[in-house]
């Protein structure tokens, strides 16, 4: 035999010999476990998806009809985005009524269609505005309370004590879907619509914490999945913005995907959002060094209008008494990009720090949401003095969340503005506080507060996306539509998922994200259990 046959016979064998063991354990080794998922089959007249203030509203409204309800909720608590709102809207509700408020609603209609550039659904929108009052008498007789408050001329309506909210929720859903024999299911998320041979919806898919698919059949099935905010990505595609989230991580919009892969349109106008309130980047650090007030400074500079406004480039891009509503504030600063700054000097932080807020010539507190100062309200005065406000700015800066700069190039350089534009614009400032008038934006002369000596500070500010609105079409029984405008058999839709049809471009309301919620779910619940038991 040749050598080199012989040497390939003997590597041969080898190879067979360390072959072997391996051979034998994978016929001995058992087969892996079945991933196959537990599947449980339910039955409703009524199914509901999302436990907010919608969903838990459409749920109740459906079981006082008489229909059998399943509400599922993806998480473990009851009330989404109501739980960490502040007030509704309810028009010429009863209590406001009784208060000597009222207002016209037909003037509220025409003044709101013309606001929006005549894009809206003026039959969702009539609906809305003509029965939101009766929503603040069935929320009251369901033993969820609300505070009336003039506020400004407008109705609010100031929802529970934040630790209280979802317990009122809960024995809503135990006094009406539980005790008909309905179910409430926590951790339980949607995932499919079911659908029959000709396309109407027949139930939903959910899946279990544990892993169990449920098989819900139901008549009639609604959505309220609080739209997708918490889809950054998807946010920034939708709208061309890119915010801060203020709403919830959780809603990330399967709601609207799983109507979309039904058949049901998407808007034209789809990508609104809700941008209410600013944010100062300096804040959550701040908490950890300084008391809440104290480490609420950068936030509060935010919202006064006598400061100057600045893009990232230096430049001023608006009036600044917007800062004093909250629609317009955040709405012109996310028009001009992701992020403006506040000017502030030394010598104003000096006055800060002796007179308060009115140091500055702020007449009028600042519209910031109450939640922001509930903790330290008695503080939150034009005339309390802000206590080592200057230690607090240069902390900020410190942290890296705001800038600094002895003279305006240098603040110019450390913040990345472009140092002409910025000179300019702070010079042409200067010049309308001397003069009491704004030749730029017609600031009023009454906001128009020299600066005086640094150094100078800037800072941070952020917009706040409270929450999407809309993705789906519906009409005045909130069933959803397909591209035909008409009525996808069997799907129902309430709440931020729907609330698109009020608006052309950009949430521009104050209570009426959370009164069209409490609003649109209790009519929302009322149809579909009505078209279900074929009343």
């Amino acid at each position: 035999m040749k050598k080199k046959s012989y040497l390939k016979m003997i590597l041969s064998i080898l190879l067979g010999v360390l072959l072997i063991p391996a051979m034998l354990i994978g016929c001995t080794q058992k087969a892996p476990p079945s991933t196959t998922a537990k599947t449980e089959k339910l039955q409703a007249d009524v199914a509901v998806v999302g436990a907010g203030a919608s969903g838990v509203s459409a749920a109740v409204a459906a079981a006082d009809k008489g229909a059998k309800v399943i509400l599922i909720e993806k998480t473990s608590t009851i009330g989404g985005a109501s739980n960490i709102s502040w007030a509704g809207k309810f028009i010429n509700s009863s209590v406001a009524v009784k208060n000597g408020v009222t207002v016209d609603e037909e003037k509220i209609i025409s003044d709101w269609i013309v606001l929006n550039h005549w894009r809206v659904n003026a039959a969702d929108l009539r609906q809305y505005i003509t029965n939101s009052g009766d929503t603040y008498d069935w929320l009251t007789s369901k033993g969820y309370p609300t505070t009336f408050l003039n506020f400004a001329g407008e109705q609010m309506h100031v929802l529970p004590a934040y630790g209280d909210r979802q317990g009122y929720l809960k024995k809503m859903l135990a006094d009406s879907v539980e005790k008909t024999g309905g179910q409430v299911l926590t951790e339980t998320t949607g995932t499919k619509l079911l659908t029959d041979a000709n396309g109407a919806v027949i139930g939903v898919e959910a899946k279990k914490k544990d892993g169990t698919i449920l098989d819900i059949t139901a008549k009639n099935v609604i959505l309220a999945t609080g739209g997708y905010a918490g889809d950054k990505e998807m946010v920034k595609e939708a709208s061309g913005f890119d915010p801060i989230l203020g709403g919830l991580p959780q809603n990330v919009g399967e709601g609207l995907k799983m109507a979309w892969a039904v058949g049901a349109e998407k808007p034209i106008n789809f990508g609104i959002q809700m941008f209410h309130q600013t944010l100062a980047k300096a804040t959550d650090k701040l908490k950890a060094q300084y008391s809440a007030d104290k480490a609420s400074y950068p936030l509060m500079l935010t919202y006064l209008p006598t400061l100057m406004n600045v893009s990232p480039s230096g430049a001023r891009f608006r009036d600044e008494s917007a800062v004093m509503v909250p629609d317009a504030s955040a709405n012109t600063s996310v028009y001009q990009g992701p992020f403006h700054l506040v000017i502030v000097s030394k010598s104003q932080i000096d006055a800060l720090m002796k007179q308060g807020m009115s140091g500055i010539k702020v007449t009028s507190l600042p519209a910031m949401p109450p939640e922001f100062y509930l903790s330290w309200k008695d503080k939150f005065k034009l005339d309390h003095p802000w206590t080592d406000a200057d230690k607090v700015l240069d902390s900020m800066v410190t942290n890296g969340d705001g800038y600094k700069g002895n003279t305006l190039a240098e603040l110019a350089k450390n913040a990345g503005m472009d140092e002409a534009t910025f000179t300019q614009t702070f010079n042409n400032y200067e010049q309308a506080c001397k003069t009491g008038k704004d030749t730029d934006f017609g600031k009023a002369s009454k906001y128009l507060v020299p600066y005086g000596s640094g150094p100078y500070y800037a800072i941070y500010a952020q917009i706040n996306n409270l929450a999407s609105v809309g993705g789906l079409n519906v009409n005045k029984n909130f069933q959803v539509l397909n591209s035909k405008k008409l009525p996808i058999k069997g799907l129902y839709a309430v709440g931020i998922d729907t609330e698109g049809v009020l608006f052309s471009d950009t949430y521009v309301g104050n209570g009426d994200g959370i009164g069209y919620a409490f609003t649109s779910g209790r009519l929302g619940g009322a149809y579909a259990a009505d078209d279900a038991l074929g009343k």
